[in-house]
């Protein structure tokens, strides 16, 4: 991953939001450093082998922005607890985590029928629409929460095993 040298210290605060957002309580040390340790800061970001570009949100309008301006790739945003937008991302048109799905079941041989999504966000809906079964967590959005077959407790208060209970599976 490649970040502008800017990234480290604007992004703290992001950063800071982000891990509180997913039930972390102390966030004292929380940097952009220790959440990506491996990110390359500085280089150059003209590059031809990206299939993502995230960025920092300074408002949902950046989103806006960015998805009218490159409207030949695809425009998301992540990050936030209860789906708020603190990143937006750029990403190849058509590549999606359902595509995902497909590519690793065929390299893998394995059936569709098989298949469970678990999920709490808008950029999961095209994996709950794919597989035979989903479950979103109780910490995802409205239209999250509405796209997938089963809604389940949210991640901190033990979703996901009560969600694999309730299918049997534990």
């Amino acid at each position: 991953m490649y970040a502008s040298e800017r990234f480290e210290t604007v992004g703290e605060k992001t950063m800071k939001k982000y891990v509180s957002g997913k039930g972390q309580k102390d966030v004292s040390n929380v940097t952009v450093r220790t959440s990506f340790p491996e990110m390359i800061f500085g280089a150059s970001s003209y590059r031809n082998d990206a299939n993502k570009i995230s960025f920092i949100l300074g408002s949902y309008q950046d989103y806006l922005d960015a998805k009218e301006t490159f409207s030949d790739l695809k425009a998301g945003t992540w990050g936030g607890k209860d789906e708020e937008a603190l990143f937006g991302d750029l990403g190849v048109k058509g590549i999606d985590k359902a595509h995902a799905i497909d590519v690793l079941l065929e390299h893998l041989n394995a059936k569709k029928a098989d298949t469970i999504a678990f999920g709490d966000a808008k950029v999961d809906i095209p994996m709950f629409e794919y597989c035979e079964q989903s479950v979103c967590l109780g910490n995802g959005g409205d239209e999250a929460k509405q796209a997938a077959d089963m809604v389940t407790q949210a991640v901190d208060d033990d979703g996901l095993a009560s969600a694999f209970y309730k299918l049997g599976l534990i």
